[in-house]
């Protein structure tokens, strides 16, 4: 026999009939289920010492487990299990004509609490067992009906706050994974942080991570009741701003680097402002930025450690100058000029030497006297100047 619990029976009384009477109830609840084993929810009592004692006896072999010495998230799964089972028992009195037959299995169901509820694992499938029915403690208000009410657990709302763990500051469009009873689902938190999960049963034991979390090892776990409130706190994050500059601080636009962080490869292009924006960079994370030359070798190799109150990050890349023109300077050319030869000569023909000639050009005045040939030279004249000479004897 699995012997899952004894009490003595002064402390409590039985409420369909005697208690030397419920072995009986048992075996009329075991019959009335040939073929189906849902009457295995109910342990069996065993009238001891003349009537002093009961134990109660499990149909399943195994270890036996109290709800009230359960992990919250067991006793989630417990309720699964108990609301579970005690369907399938539903389920099956529906098969009866007898309506006094489904009566009495309700009224089994109705009486204990959920003290008086046994997880047991039998081979590795788990199944609620319930001792106490048809009995109620010898206290007075001691509460009947606990049990049925799980045939229909309520479903209610979960509303979180998501915060960043560094300043409790909300934490805008983080994506959050959630595991309720062995099922996963996702949310999103929307830009004042809220994250609210619809429809989930009372009482249940819900498990959230960071979706960026690689190994789920240290899940934040909540219980769902009415009206609770819940915070979530995720790894910092912000938008990641890198300045790609050539030796004198120059923005140099339309540069590709590679980024490798958290597990991410990423490639960008530097815009008009010399800028490359990463989003949502987790706070002191590595990140590694590289070139790419046309054979595939990282060059300008850079690594920063993320921190979001210092958002602005530096590149510098180095760029020959470009060479400065040689200009010539322009070519100044030098007044055309040309001598000039005037022969003075009288009336007849003949050649005057010493004669006296006043020239005048450009603002120029000058005085020569014929040579012995009746000539005077003026150097140097410019070319297109107007000269104007006068002989005098």
């Amino acid at each position: 026999m699995n012997i899952i619990a004894t009490k003595f029976l002064n402390d409590i009384k039985y409420l369909l009939g005697s208690a030397l009477t419920a072995p009986n109830m048992y075996r009329q609840i075991k019959a009335a289920f040939p073929g189906s084993d849902v009457f295995k929810i109910f342990a069996e009592p065993v009238v001891l010492e003349g009537g002093r004692k009961v134990s109660w006896v499990s149909q399943y072999s195994g270890n036996a487990v109290n709800y009230n010495y359960l992990s919250d998230e067991d006793k989630s799964l417990a309720q699964d299990i108990l609301s579970n089972d005690i369907g399938k028992l539903i389920a099956e009195t529906k098969n009866f004509d007898d309506s006094s037959i489904t009566d009495f299995i309700y009224k089994c169901i109705e009486i204990p609490g959920m003290e008086d509820v046994f997880i047991i694992d039998d081979d590795g499938k788990k199944h609620a067992v319930i001792i106490e029915w048809g009995f109620v403690n010898d206290v007075p208000g001691a509460e009947k009906g606990i049990l049925t009410k799980l045939i229909n657990i309520r479903k209610i709302p979960m509303k979180f706050q998501v915060v960043y763990n560094d300043d409790l500051s909300i934490a805008p469009f983080e994506d959050i994974i959630f595991e309720i009873g062995g099922k996963q689902l996702s949310g999103k938190s929307d830009e004042q942080g809220i994250l609210v999960l619809e429809k989930i049963k009372e009482n249940a034991f819900v498990k959230a991570w960071e979706a960026t979390e690689k190994d789920k090892t240290a899940p934040q776990t909540y219980t769902c009741y009415e009206n609770g409130t819940y915070k979530i706190k995720v790894t910092p994050k912000g938008d990641m701003v890198i300045n790609v500059v050539d030796q004198n601080d120059k923005p140099l636009y339309d540069k590709e680097f590679t980024f490798e962080y958290d597990g991410n490869t990423i490639k960008a292009v530097s815009d008009a402002d010399g800028r490359i924006t990463l989003q949502k960079v987790r706070n002191m994370v590595t990140v590694t930025a590289y070139q790419l030359n046309g054979e595939g070798v990282k060059e300008n190799v850079n690594t920063f450690v993320f921190n979001r109150s210092s958002r602005n990050y530096k590149i510098v890349i180095f760029v020959e100058p470009e060479p400065v023109p040689v200009v010539e300077p322009p070519k100044v050319e030098e007044p055309k000029v040309r001598n000039m030869r005037f022969k003075v000569i009288d009336e007849k023909g003949a050649v005057i030497k010493s004669a006296k000639v006043t020239i005048k050009y450009d603002g120029i005045k000058k005085e020569l006297l014929t040579d012995s040939d009746g000539y005077v030279e003026l150097q140097d004249v410019p070319v297109g100047a107007v000269v104007e000479a006068k002989a005098v004897k």
